[in-house]
């Protein structure tokens, strides 16, 4: 990639972060560059287009990275020169910035990144339109040739055909049955066997992640509370880094052995999923954390198990009847997860209290 072209990328950046306070400071919201920016997949029934979701309202500029990682967004040290292997690609097309991999699938694919989600969702590697589109990343995902963003989201139809993320769904325990909401006989065969999934940048090739959780949410206010997983791009602190993490685990489909913590670099896979038809809109999204600096690649996936409740939205629970029972999952596994909230339990509540005085 040519310096200008990175000066390029750069201040497209710099334009969009002002163009968001902007409208911040006039009182209006941001909203998404396409209908709804974590909606890029189609059915594999028919491959329509999904509808879109509630609008966002708020970004947060900050950025966390893994260890491993540079964190700040200027240095002294020289920019990274593009990989050899990716080399040819990146002339062809200035926007990859990475390679996808997951094993045991036939996932294996360059990733763009435009300032328009909605672009490569019907567009290929060569910038031509392609009914399919291509696997893409987040547009506020910011990334430089020494840094990452602190959660990676990478957006992909689910698709019969093209370089489609419909096998990401392989990773859900009933993917190829009908919906069971206890889990009972279903398989977790693509995780024990491929726990590890890849994300090399085209600068950097050492991106190893340790799958984590899955999760099935709506994406539609109107089947219920919506966790919108795909606004947490950047970590600003540890409480957003625990609420973010609590809330994936609360609707995980399967527990691991893998452990996180506070400066994790995180890689989200969405894709849509239509158990229920394309009239209640839903996806699939696939989590997993950085192997940190030093840390083996192995995971005991011995110790995985599906998790019998998940917690599911209103149009679940009203097909199946049934309600959530709540938090069993082992917050031991989050490094200070638990003595952060015990930290903060009297501090939030006294700031209730005061909020809802001054509300009054």
């Amino acid at each position: 990639m040519s310096r200008s072209k990175k000066i390029t990328r750069a201040a497209a950046f710099a334009a969009a972060a002002i163009m968001m306070l902007t409208a911040g400071a006039c009182g209006g919201e941001e909203k998404p560059k396409t209908s709804d920016s974590e909606n890029p997949s189609a059915s594999t029934s028919d491959n329509k287009d999904a509808g879109a979701s509630p609008e966002e309202s708020s970004v947060t500029m900050k950025t966390t990275t893994a260890p491993a990682v540079t964190t700040t967004t200027t240095t002294t040290l020289a920019p990274l020169p593009v990989l050899d292997e990716y080399k040819e690609t990146v002339e062809k097309n200035s926007d990859l910035i990475g390679w996808i991999r997951v094993p045991g699938t036939p996932i294996d694919y360059a990733v763009a990144q435009f300032l328009d989600n909605s672009f490569y969702l019907s567009h290929g590697y060569d910038k031509e339109e392609l009914r399919n589109g291509i696997p893409f990343i987040d547009w506020q995902c910011q990334f430089t040739t020494r840094t990452r963003p602190a959660n990676i989201i990478i957006y992909g139809h689910n698709m019969m055909e093209g370089p489609s993320f419909a096998k990401v769904t392989t990773y859900c325990p009933w993917y190829q049955k009908n919906i069971n909401k206890a889990g009972n006989g279903y398989s977790l065969k693509q995780y024990t066997e491929n726990p590890v999934i890849y994300f090399n940048t085209v600068w950097d090739k050492t991106g190893s992640y340790k799958v984590f959780a899955g999760m099935f949410t709506n994406t539609q206010e109107e089947h219920g509370e919506v966790f919108y997983y795909y606004r947490q791009r950047t970590i600003a602190n540890e409480g957003e880094f625990y609420d973010y993490i609590g809330k994936i685990m609360d609707r995980s489909q399967f527990y691991t052995d893998v452990d996180l913590e506070y400066g994790d670099e995180l890689l989200t896979l969405s894709t849509c999923y239509y158990p229920f038809g394309q009239n209640v809109d839903t996806r699939f999204v696939l989590f997993a954390r950085r192997v940190r600096e030093g840390e083996s690649e192995e995971v005991d996936i011995s110790k995985a198990y599906i998790n019998k409740d998940p917690l599911y939205f209103d149009y679940w629970y009203k097909v199946y009847g049934g309600s959530w029972g709540g938090r069993t999952w082992d917050t031991s596994k989050v490094k200070g997860f638990d003595e952060y909230y015990k930290a903060h339990e009297t501090t939030g509540a006294a700031e209730t209290t005061t909020a809802a005085t001054t509300t009054a």
